[in-house]
């Protein structure tokens, strides 16, 4: 790479910088398109483009090398909640959720990995409590302890069927251990460095001869 770059430097004044900035932004780019793989290996994730989505890239510009920087990160003008609970899960931290926290039985097939089913949505369900009872509700909380559950119920000939659909807790916050997914993204990217800047210095020694 010294060899490349001492010819570049020779051939004109933007040929270095020019491959130093596009080098950079091939791994930014790099970085968040490894992003959605990294985290599919440490989170469960529902919708396809979630990380894809949330992840932004801010190119390296102008031609001073030592001021050059190309960052990828997470883009908190799609949510800022969002973007902070992804910055928190990236390094550890408390992130703030909701007291209501979707049970399995709630969501499609039964399954962790699915969404909520849309008729179990908080907009599609009027759950009653011990305190604010609701005639005709089909959903309750029942709380026990610093916990509890809003349950469907459903009343059968013979018996009423209870489906557990959230699960209740009377904080909003929640410590998480980091589990990164934009560094380990990076490091990869990194690698390939050294490739990315072959790739864009023998495109300058070809526009030089042109």
């Amino acid at each position: 790479m010294i060899k490349y770059s001492a010819k570049l430097e020779r051939l004109n004044r933007s040929a270095f910088p020019v491959a130093v900035r596009q080098t950079l932004n091939d791994a930014a780019f790099m970085t968040k398109q490894l992003v959605p793989r990294i985290a599919a290996q440490k989170f469960t994730t529902r919708q396809k483009n979630f990380f894809r989505a949330f992840s932004i890239v801010q190119k390296a510009q102008g031609f001073n090398v030592n001021g050059m920087v190309a960052v990828t990160g997470i883009d908190a003008t799609k949510g800022s909640e969002v973007a902070d609970g992804l910055e928190q899960q990236e390094i550890g931290g408390t992130i703030v959720g909701r007291k209501l926290i979707p049970h399995d039985m709630g969501r499609i097939s039964g399954s962790y990995s699915k969404k909520v089913k849309t008729k179990n949505r908080f907009r599609n369900i009027n759950i009653a409590t011990a305190r604010n009872r609701k005639p005709g509700s089909k959903h309750v909380l029942i709380k026990k302890g610093s916990g509890g559950t809003v349950f469907e119920v459903k009343r059968l000939k013979t018996k009423t069927k209870l489906t557990p659909l959230y699960v209740y807790r009377r904080t909003k916050k929640s410590s998480v251990q980091k589990r990164p997914f934009m560094a380990p993204s990076a490091m990869l990217a990194r690698s390939k460095m050294p490739m990315f800047y072959m790739k864009h210095a023998e495109r300058q020694f070809k526009k030089a001869l042109m």
